[in-house]
C-alpha cells in the first residue's frame, strides 16, 4: 500500500508580495510570447510594476439515471495550452527578467475539493480516497466508482458503459443512489470495501497528531458529492481528475499542483505544506523555480491523460 499523505488547506495567510525587480528591455522573441499570452488572456507584467502590492460539480441524482458524457478532453487541452504559454514566456526571461514571485489571489479561491488521503490497493481491489470535505470513495479496478457523502450513509455507484452505436464514440454513465444499509445484493462486496477504505483512511487521519483541520465545505449540497473520475500514477507523481474536473497532481515529495476546470487558478502546495493560489492569467506563475518544474511535469502528464482512451488509471 502507498503511504497516506496530508494536504493542508489554504487558511494560512499568504505572504505579501516582495518588491518586483525592474525588467530589462524585452527581446523580439519575448514580445512575440507576450502577444501570445495576451491572446490567451494572460496578463502582462506591466500591470505589476505600478505598486508592487499584493493585490460546480455535476450533481448526482437521488435516483438511478443515465446520461451521455464526453471525455472532457477540451478542458485538458485548454489547460495544456495555458501551461505552455506561461512556461514559454518564463523560459524567454530566464537570463533577463526573473521576478521574485507572482501575486497570490484571495483566500479560498481555486478548487473547493481535493484528495486529502488515498490508499492504493489496486493489487486486489482499487484505490480508496478521502476528500478534504470528509467525503470518500473507491475507484475500483473495473473502473466503477463509489462516492460516499461526508455525513450520513448515502453513497453513489457510478458505472461507465459504452454506447452500442460505435460510430458515436460516446460513453454512457449510470449513477445509482443507495445507502450503506440498503443496496442491491450484487454491490455487497463493493460496499464492504467502501466501508473498509473509508474507516482506514479516517483512522489514519485521526492517528496523525499533526493533521490540521481542512476548511469545511458544509455549504455544498450533498448532491454535489465529488469523486475521483480518473487517476494516473507516474514515476514522480500521482494525478487525480475529480468529477468536478479539478486536476490534482500530488508529487512524491509531498508538493502539489491543482488546476481548476475554468482555467482560472493554479494552486501550489510547497515542501513546507504552504498552500497558495495564483491567477492562471498571471504570466509570473512560472517565476517560481520549483513551481515551474512541476508545471512542466504536469503538462506532460496532462498530455498523457489526453492520449488515454480508456477509463483505467
Amino acid at each position: 500500500m502507498s503511504p497516506t499523505f496530508r494536504i493542508f488547506d489554504d487558511s494560512k495567510k499568504a505572504t505579501p508580495c516582495e518588491s518586483l525587480e525592474k525588467p530589462t528591455p524585452k527581446t523580439n522573441a519575448e514580445e512575440e510570447l507576450i502577444s501570445r499570452t495576451r491572446a490567451l488572456s494572460i496578463q502582462t507584467s506591466s500591470r505589476l510594476q505600478d505598486s508592487g502590492r499584493c493585490s460546480p460539480a455535476r450533481s448526482l441524482a437521488s435516483s438511478t439515471y443515465t446520461a451521455i458524457i464526453d471525455s472532457g478532453t477540451e478542458i485538458l487541452q485548454k489547460l495544456v495550452v495555458h501551461l505552455e504559454a506561461v512556461l514559454d514566456l518564463t523560459a524567454s526571461r530566464r537570463d533577463a527578467f526573473r521576478p521574485t514571485s507572482p501575486q497570490s489571489v484571495v483566500v479560498y479561491a481555486g478548487p473547493t475539493r481535493w484528495v486529502s488521503r488515498y490508499v492504493d490497493y489496486t493489487s486486489k481491489y482499487g484505490l480508496g480516497f478521502l476528500l478534504n470535505d470528509g467525503s470518500s470513495g473507491v475507484y475500483f479496478n473495473d473502473s466503477t466508482k463509489t462516492a460516499l457523502e461526508a455525513q450520513g450513509e448515502t453513497f453513489y455507484y457510478i458505472e461507465r458503459r459504452k454506447v452500442e452505436d460505435a460510430a458515436s464514440r460516446k460513453v454512457e454513465i449510470a449513477v445509482e443512489t443507495h445507502t450503506l444499509s440498503s443496496y442491491p445484493e450484487h454491490l455487497k462486496k463493493k460496499v464492504t470495501l467502501l466501508k473498509h477504505f473509508r474507516n482506514y483512511l479516517l483512522d489514519q487521519q485521526n492517528k496523525d497528531e499533526e493533521t490540521e483541520l481542512t476548511r469545511p465545505v458544509s455549504c455544498l449540497p450533498v448532491s454535489d458529492t465529488v469523486h475521483v473520475k480518473k487517476w494516473i500514477r507516474t514515476k514522480h507523481a500521482i494525478l487525480f481528475r475529480l468529477s468536478d474536473q479539478t486536476i490534482q497532481v500530488v508529487f512524491y515529495d509531498q508538493t502539489e499542483v491543482l488546476l481548476t476546470p475554468d482555467v482560472r487558478y493554479i494552486t501550489y502546495v510547497d515542501k513546507n505544506h504552504v498552500r497558495r493560489t495564483y491567477d492562471f492569467t498571471d504570466e509570473l506563475v512560472g517565476s517560481l523555480v520549483e513551481l515551474e518544474k512541476r508545471l512542466k511535469y504536469t503538462k506532460e502528464v496532462l498530455l498523457q491523460l489526453i492520449g488515454s482512451h480508456s477509463g483505467h488509471r
